[in-house]
């Protein structure tokens, strides 16, 4: 017997837990995610105090009772994944550097986050099966919010922290590509195969995380005196590094297969569609360079990356996104295939839609905001995201007063890219602090 209950969204089946539909965004993760492809990214808050562990276990059982969304682990269906609520909290465990990578186990019972902890560290694990940045920023933000309540700490409650006395409202985990889908529009372009970064792989770890720490205020500067956003800038110093790494290649007689230069920069769709979801709700744009066109100064990447970035982060050319990825979903063709060939079918659109067309990826989380009362006990906030096989390094920036963090995740041994980029940054007369872990 199947019960739907109105207003929850959320599907009962008697005798069993209650389970949700994976949003669009995440259905193609499960294909494609593997120990070396991830999909997952750390999320990470230092506070000005060692953490209390049992204090923290407790606030995060609250908040994950009020989320059950994000308590859940990944079935299979014959048609489907899905996610079923899970009967635990997750155990929070001892802070590693590198992240929990087997969060996603296919038909076992395994959560979809998990919460670590080393002195005055806390940081989230998630799979993006259930979240992306935005939903993991507001989930971190509650969780520091309740842990510090249990000590007495008055804090004024503003809209980026959940409310733990309510009831999680039906938009909180809404597919909001799915909500906003129009049929009909014109699907993008689709990309020709990009360059991508030469290098051996670790032999030792899987990762290594290289992280450059610089003033805000400084980077803004440097940004709006060349009338660009500081994504655009930072994108096109991105774009500078992997010319300069191509045109080494080049003059080393390694001609690359691939010449176009082209950078995934993930956009937050809530700037444009009412939405709160938790649940993913980002789309990417597409800033390229050929560089067989001849040479480029910094001057003319950004005027490029700039015009370029403006006329992909629209609404309306977005929306051509949103049509192809939920339009396919809803072919009746591929609804009726069984779970086996949908996961072909999808592992062969990620190489072709994602892994081969970009050079790397690039994410700016913004600046993360919290209470005025919370931010003596915060002292900052980090993001990992991890790198698939093929593009082979990430890039991941977050900012929270006056601190610009910048992280690489590399799974390959060559540094060029990271030595290049914080070596202009500081060759602009910015001071850079580079850490490992």
């Amino acid at each position: 017997m199947m019960i739907r209950i109105r207003g929850f969204g959320i599907t009962k089946m008697e005798n069993s837990r209650d389970w949700l539909t994976l949003d669009n965004a995440a259905k193609i993760y499960p294909a494609t995610s593997t120990e070396k492809s991830p999909a997952v990214f750390r999320l990470k808050a230092t506070l000005s105090k060692p953490i209390k562990l049992a204090k923290l276990q407790q606030a995060l059982e609250r908040v994950l009772s009020r989320c059950p969304y994000f308590q859940v682990y990944l079935k299979r269906g014959f048609f489907w994944y899905y996610l079923q609520r899970h009967n635990n909290i997750p155990k929070i465990k001892l802070l590693k550097p590198i992240p929990n990578l087997s969060l996603l186990r296919k038909d076992k019972i395994s959560h979809l986050l998990q919460v670590s902890v080393r002195e005055n560290k806390i940081a989230i694990d998630f799979s993006h099966i259930i979240t992306d940045g935005n939903g993991a920023v507001r989930f971190l933000i509650t969780l520091v919010y309740e842990y510090l309540k249990s000590y007495g700490i008055k804090i004024e409650r503003d809209n980026g922290i959940l409310n733990l006395e309510q009831k999680p409202e039906t938009d909180e985990y809404e597919d909001a590509h799915r909500k906003f889908f129009k049929g009909g529009i014109s699907k993008p372009e689709n990309f020709s195969p990009a360059f991508h970064l030469p290098g051996k792989p670790l032999k030792q770890q899987k990762f290594t995380v290289i992280t450059g720490k610089m003033q805000v205020t400084q980077m803004l500067d440097s940004a709006r005196k060349k009338n660009v956003t500081l994504t655009e800038f930072l994108t096109a110093l991105y774009l500078s590094c992997l010319i300069q790494i191509y045109e080494d290649e080049v003059r080393k007689g390694r001609k690359p297969k691939r010449t176009m230069i082209r950078l995934e920069v993930p956009v937050n769709m809530r700037q444009f569609y009412k939405s709160r979801t938790m649940r993913n709700f980002s789309l990417y744009v597409s800033p390229e360079i050929d560089p067989k066109l001849g040479k480029y100064s910094f001057a003319e990447l950004l005027k490029r990356v700039h015009h370029s970035m403006q006329m992909q982060i629209d609404s309306k050319e977005l929306s051509r996104q949103i049509s192809r990825n939920v339009g396919a979903e809803l072919n009746p063709m591929v609804r009726i295939l069984p779970l086996f060939l949908k996961d072909l079918h999808l592992s062969w659109l990620y190489s072709r839609l994602c892994e081969n067309v970009y050079s790397g990826v690039l994410s700016n989380m913004g600046k993360v905001s919290v209470p005025e009362e919370m931010t003596p006990f915060i002292e900052s906030f980090r993001v990992l995201l991890y790198p698939n096989r093929v593009m082979k390094k990430s890039c991941s920036i977050i900012s929270y007063r006056n601190d610009l963090h910048i992280t690489f995740c590399s799974c390959i041994e060559n540094r060029e890219l990271e030595r290049l980029f914080f070596t202009k940054i500081s060759d602009m007369g910015i001071p850079v602090k580079v850490t490992e872990e």
